[in-house]
């Protein structure tokens, strides 16, 4: 019984891994199918189609099975296999000597320097950044794109923004004779007051800490100011029926 130990180790370890495997990557297979691109309902047919694809696939190997229940030898045998697989060790012992008696260069130092702390990622631009750069770049209405570039962070970052901040975004949009992703001039927020501390938050924003900012689009002038006591702020003003 003591030889036939370790593989039956072997076997519950890979067992106790293959579920939650299989289980991420379906949900990861099923979320790949939203489209961000779309809004409503339209947004999530392909999750829903793709979910649909999954229960209908697990509902006619069970009625493949019950059918024909011999083929039960078959997916056991597939499942003892994976299972065996999957519960390899880690590491192996003789990698792990090697790395002992080889140590790698520089890993005293980096020791000595602590844990690499990763940077944290930036918030998402506020419903109000997003209401002021939708003005400042639309003709006439706004590409994410176009906003991503204004702001300065990744498109997909705009997009998040406008979702949480319940900005719809549509298919289709016109701006500048293209057509792309992005919110329509009708979607916009309403410009409110911009708050005297507003960090300002743009591709132009290191040259307009030395001097004052002027951006007119559509009717709208966003004026940047630098603080000259704190550098990395600027004050912003919003002027409707400007320029």
């Amino acid at each position: 019984m003591s030889r036939l130990r370790p593989a039956a180790d072997r076997l519950a370890r890979g067992a106790a891994r293959i579920g939650p495997a299989l289980a991420r990557r379906a949900v990861a297979w099923v979320r790949r199918g939203h489209r961000d691109d779309l809004t409503g309902l339209a947004a999530h047919l392909g999750t829903i189609a793709r979910a649909a694809l999954i229960a209908l696939g697990i509902y006619l190997l069970a009625r493949v099975v019950r059918a024909t229940p011999a083929l039960m030898w078959v997916l056991a045998g597939v499942g003892l296999a994976a299972a065996w697989r999957a519960g390899r060790p880690a590491a192996v012992k003789g990698d792990e000597e090697e790395g002992e008696k080889a140590p790698v260069e520089g890993a005293e130092e980096a020791a000595e320097e602590g844990p690499e702390v990763a940077p944290a990622e930036a918030p998402l631009p506020t419903r109000e950044e997003l209401a002021v750069a939708l003005h400042a770049v639309a003709d006439p209405h706004a590409h994410t794109a176009a906003v991503a570039t204004h702001l300065g962070v990744p498109a997909e970052r705009v997009r998040a923004a406008l979702r949480e901040a319940g900005i719809p975004i549509s298919g289709g949009v016109r701006m500048r004779g293209a057509v792309s992703t992005g919110v329509k001039a009708a979607h916009f927020p309403p410009l409110g007051p911009v708050p005297e501390n507003a960090l300002l938050r743009g591709p132009d924003q290191q040259q307009q800490h030395n001097n004052v900012g002027v951006h007119s689009s559509s009717g709208v002038t966003v004026i940047s100011t630098p603080d000259p006591e704190q550098p990395h702020r600027t004050h912003v003003t919003v002027l409707k029926g400007a320029g």
